[in-house]
């Protein structure tokens, strides 16, 4: 055990070899590249598909190709916390942007979003190689990359370019808590790069706040039991190292911009914003739900593994009920498995951190404690999560992935280490064995992720509407020389993928945009905020509204994800039917629709109104007439398949309108 009070720099692994030992160089960059691979053929299938930012995604990215130039943002994006606070607030910073910037100017929106992504991503992997061969040499960073292959096959590939913050920062995130693990074990060096990739994490999205806030405080704990008493850390020259002045340095540098914009910006700062609201809505997660969440992700099947990205963390409504707001997550254990499992799993790491502490293990010691605070951490930081009106989304808590992830292979780690320590006489053979256990764990999970995987979260879930938008992208021309036009989002439905991707279209092209919704303001930033000269305005309409819009603007664009072939089909049997209804083929019992708007227009058609029989047919009427048992048909199956071929199109359409200054071209 060291001596209290000393540092002990471990150099050593449990078999007693030098902490750089272990495969040759090529071969470690070998096992590297292993884990890299899924990125390069995710980006590679990305540039082959031409794919694009849809939604969410389409908005951050049109956010970083923003910097350096008019609308240069000095903040993140928009938070969806402004929800349940009432007060509109952005995440802290925009470093992100930056880092995405270079490849948005450099390409068009498809490659610059997979290629800047990706290369984040990458980045992130070759830090935590890098970063753990320096901390632990090829004992802890066989063990690292392990995680970040296990983590990457956990997202899928499409995760793996994913701009939506949730996904984006999962590997860096793990990177940050392999050099947490160096800083807690005096690995000085590492701490400018935990202040950046910290400082990256937090600026990015507010909810890595608590999290990163409460490890940060575990590690000053397991420093100050290191060096205790205190006055001994105080007097070493550890405080006025190069490494303490870049941190300091980085800190200031990274964080300037949301200064700025706190002191110099207009109204209230976004810190100021972000500091008063940080006690959240009316309705959190709370710890019994917390606990929950976290007995399932590191204790029960299916973990944080593959299986379970989509299903252990469901996206669930909030329920108002007459006691208040409640939550009913499916498939969580009960509070009593959970808590009684997780106190398992702390007092497990607790003892494996003990035990390498007792063996001069320093480093496997601090990774042990850290583990170990993480799970209560992320109980408390979950805890904490405002629950807004819409609820639960999976993506509020998809942090805890990465989280989980490097719990068990620390856990994994110390066990080994202190089993080879066990058996002296055969450490090398028996610490050889665990390497190639460990490449080969690297190889399949790497080779398990480069078939195409998408999981249906975030704006990933809407990818079937990149067909829709191929077909509008070549028509938004027309707008150009019409410009600054204002995009009206007033009649947007919520978590709709279509107007970002438009924006971001119109911002390639070079058509300028502005917004009126003060939430649209924030996230775009004041400099796109409509001033009464614009001209035009352009607003989408879905579905039927798209097909049967008669107003004064000009249709841009009206398109649907079918074929021209399937949607001339589509076409035709509407009119089919629109004409059945003309005629009473399709005979509708009054008494059973009630009186509404739909049964005005059904007078109307059987007064010989084709427009109003069209309609009927377009907004589902029919469909949900044939439902009730509204509708007597000679044939209810026949009836049902044609409306399904025009529901089937109809539910795909999407219309892109102009108020422009002069006649529709």
């Amino acid at each position: 055990m060291p001596p209290r009070g000393e540092h002990v720099n471990t150099t050593t692994t449990a078999a007693g070899t030098s902490a750089t030992e272990g495969p040759s160089r090529p071969l470690r960059l070998f096992l590297l590249g292993l884990a890299l691979l899924p990125i390069v053929i995710a980006v590679v299938r990305a540039l082959r598909h031409h794919w694009f930012p849809i939604g969410d995604n389409a908005l951050l990215y049109l956010r970083a190709r923003d910097v350096f130039t008019s609308h240069h943002p000095l903040l993140g994006s928009w938070t969806s916390a402004s929800l349940s606070v009432g007060e509109n607030m952005n995440n802290p910073g925009s470093m992100y942007d930056f880092l995405i910037a270079p490849f948005a100017h450099a390409f068009s929106p498809g490659p610059g979003a997979a290629i800047g992504v990706g290369s984040v991503n990458a980045a992130s992997i070759v830090g935590v190689s890098i970063a753990s061969r320096h901390i632990g040499g090829w004992s802890l960073q066989r063990w690292m990359l392990l995680a970040a292959a296990a983590l990457s096959w956990s997202m899928g590939s499409e995760m793996l370019i994913d701009m939506f913050q949730a996904h984006a920062l999962l590997l860096p995130f793990l990177l940050f808590l392999v050099l947490l693990v160096g800083c807690t074990a005096g690995r000085i060096r590492c701490l400018p790069w935990t202040v950046a990739v910290a400082s990256l994490l937090i600026q990015t999205h507010i909810s890595y706040a608590y999290i990163l806030s409460l490890l940060a405080g575990a590690a000053l704990v397991f420093v100050w039991w290191q060096h205790r008493p205190i006055r001994r850390l105080v007097r070493t020259s550890v405080w006025k190292s190069r490494s303490v002045l870049w941190s300091v340095i980085t800190l200031g540098g990274l964080w300037i911009q949301p200064l700025i914009e706190q002191f110099f910006g207009a109204g209230r700062g976004n810190l100021t914003r972000l500091a008063t609201n940080s006690g959240g809505g009316d309705f959190s997660l709370g710890s019994s739900t917390a606990t929950k969440i976290m007995s399932s992700l590191l204790v029960l099947p299916e973990w944080w593994t593959r299986p379970g990205y989509s299903s252990t963390v469901p996206s669930t409504p909030r329920i108002d009920t007459i006691d208040g707001p409640t939550l009913h997550i499916f498939g969580l254990p009960g509070l009593a498995v959970a808590a009684s499992t997780l106190t398992v799993v702390v007092v497990v790491l607790a003892l494996l951190t003990r035990a390498a502490w007792r063996r001069g293990m320093t480093l496997q010691a601090a990774a042990g404690f850290l583990a170990a605070c993480g799970v209560v951490a992320a109980v408390v930081s979950l805890s904490l999560l405002t629950v807004g009106a819409v609820g639960l989304s999976a993506h509020h808590v998809r942090w805890v992935w990465s989280l989980a992830v490097f719990i068990h292979v620390v856990a994994l780690w110390i066990g080994c280490d202190l089993a080879v320590a066990r058996h002296a006489h055969d450490a090398r053979s028996a610490d050889r064995r665990i390497s190639w256990a460990l490449a080969a764990g690297i190889a399949a999970l790497s080779t398990l992720n480069l078939p195409y995987e998408a999981h249906p979260e975030g704006p990933v879930a809407d990818y079937a509407s990149m067909t829709t938008m191929r077909k509008v992208f070549p028509l938004v021309n027309v707008l150009r020389g019409h410009g600054p036009v204002v995009y009206d989002t007033g009649n947007l439905r919520a978590f709709e993928p279509y107007s970002s991707t438009m924006m971001m279209r119109m911002q390639e092209v070079g058509v300028e945009f502005r917004v009126t919704d003060e939430g649209m303001v924030r996230q775009l930033g004041n400099s796109r905020r409509a001033n009464g000269s614009e001209q035009v305005t352009v607003f989408q309409l879905e579905a039927s509204a798209a097909l049967l819009y008669d107003g004064n603007a000009c249709p841009v664009a009206v398109a649907s994800r079918l074929t021209d072939e399937q949607e001339q089909t589509a076409r035709l049997e509407a009119d089919l039917l629109a004409d059945d209804l003309l005629a009473g083929s399709i005979a509708v019992d009054d008494a059973t629709i009630g009186a509404d708007d739909s049964s005005t227009r059904l007078d109307a058609a059987r007064s010989g109104d084709r427009s109003a029989a069209l309609s009927l047919v377009l907004d589902g009427s029919i469909t949900r007439w044939l439902a009730q048992g509204a509708v007597d048909s000679a044939n209810s199956d026949q009836l049902a398949g044609r409306l399904l071929t025009v529901d089937l199109w109809v539910g795909t359409v999407y219309g892109l309108f102009a108020t422009l200054p002069l006649p529709c071209p």
